[in-house]
């Protein structure tokens, strides 16, 4: 899942490490003074310091875009927010309708870009299908000529009928619960009944949408991660759930929450620029990190 153009300048990482410094949960700032991310395996370390490492050079990444509520943002005409992102402010989505906007988000962008996604949102946003009711009550083919931007487009519009029921019967009880982490797991059941919904999806909505504790986990995740040497490649994506939430694990929901929307959206930001089609990987400064790091490892043990 792919979200943003790779900047052409600093300037934007600068503004996001500004913004995550002002906001206080980046995830330095987690382990430098709130000293909540416990770190027990080695890999559960190496994920940690990629993480930082990550942040230190891209700053805050503000996830997931939500269009229709840049009017509530601190800087609603930055060059970041008129794309939806909203670095340094985490209490998006406010709205239903922002919710539902996400929950979209996370069906079309399955197997394709996000610039795709993007102009299929806007042709929803256009034909006033803002809503899960109306998108349930217009046509079928119409539906899907709206979003063929996003790619396998009567498949998409099947699931997004599909989680427009889900949503309908399940939104207003998400919101007026407590966030916990059992909260997430009966949810997460639910959601993964839903045609067209698997794990990354379903995390993401719960994320990203509801403000619940789960890790994302996609491609990119894998691709970085087993290059580095912390993951296999045949890993299950529960396992490397699991091993992302363990090694980032915070002492409240809210935070876990915060820091694991950051992290994943970093990976993905780092993945676009090192691990994307035609990229060297060769030059991506974790691996050459972990490559001094394991040099050093050895040279200690020959000792």
């Amino acid at each position: 899942m792919s979200h943003r153009v790779v900047e052409a300048n600093s300037s934007e990482a600068s503004a996001r490490q500004h913004a995550c410094r002002h906001a206080k949960i980046g995830l330095a700032y987690s382990v430098t003074r709130s000293r909540s991310i416990r770190v027990k395996p080695s890999s559960n370390a190496s994920i940690v310091s990629a993480f930082l490492r990550l942040e230190k050079e891209y700053g805050c990444q503000g996830w997931w875009p939500v269009t229709c509520e840049r009017k509530h943002f601190t800087h609603p005409r930055g060059e970041l927010q008129v794309d939806g992102y909203h670095p340094g402010q985490f209490d998006f989505p406010r709205t239903r309708r922002g919710r539902w906007e996400i929950c979209c988000g996370a069906v079309l962008t399955q197997n394709t870009a996000w610039t795709n996604v993007r102009r299929a949102l806007s042709s929803l946003a256009e034909a006033r299908l803002t809503t899960p009711e109306r998108l349930l009550r217009y046509p079928r083919p119409s539906l899907s000529s709206i979003i063929r931007p996003a790619g396998y487009f009567n498949q998409k519009a099947e699931y997004l009928r599909a989680v427009a029921q889900w949503f309908i019967e399940n939104d207003g009880r998400l919101c007026r619960s407590k966030r916990s982490r059992a909260l997430l797991e009966a949810a997460r059941t639910t959601l993964l009944q839903v045609r067209g919904v698997g794990p990354e999806t379903a995390d993401s909505i719960l994320l990203y949408a509801y403000s619940l504790p789960t890790f994302v986990v996609d491609a990119y995740t894998r691709r970085v991660f087993s290059r580095l040497g912390v993951i296999e490649t045949t890993a299950s994506y529960e396992s490397v759930r699991a091993r992302f939430e363990a090694a980032l694990s915070q002492t409240t929901v809210s935070t876990c929450v915060r820091v694991w929307q950051e992290a994943h959206a970093l990976i993905v930001e780092h993945a676009k620029r090192h691990h994307g089609r035609g990229a060297d990987a060769s030059l991506d400064f974790l691996m050459s990190a972990a490559t001094a790091s394991t040099t050093r490892l050895r040279q200690i043990s020959e000792t």
